[in-house]
């Protein structure tokens, strides 16, 4: 059975360094039910694929709240 992975993309502000950027993906990618999270520091995105059995998209927006100043939705799938 093939499992329902969900995707979304947020325009954060924030993100200070690449560092910075690198310890987000981390914390984010450990963070129960995400399955993978990328942080582009130049465009100030972030993409997070996770499981929707394991966590909602609203723990996941609140989650990168948490790392970030200001946080907007940009798309989902």
């Amino acid at each position: 059975m093939k499992k329902d992975i969900k995707e979304m993309k947020l325009k954060v502000e924030g993100i200070v360094c690449t560092g910075c950027a690198e310890d987000m993906k981390k914390i984010l990618s450990e963070t129960d039910g995400v399955l993978d999270a990328s942080v582009n520091y130049a465009d100030e995105i972030i993409l997070i694929k996770y499981d929707p059995e394991l966590i909602d998209r609203k723990k996941i927006y609140f989650a990168v709240r948490k790392l970030v100043n200001a946080s907007e939705i940009i798309s989902e799938s």
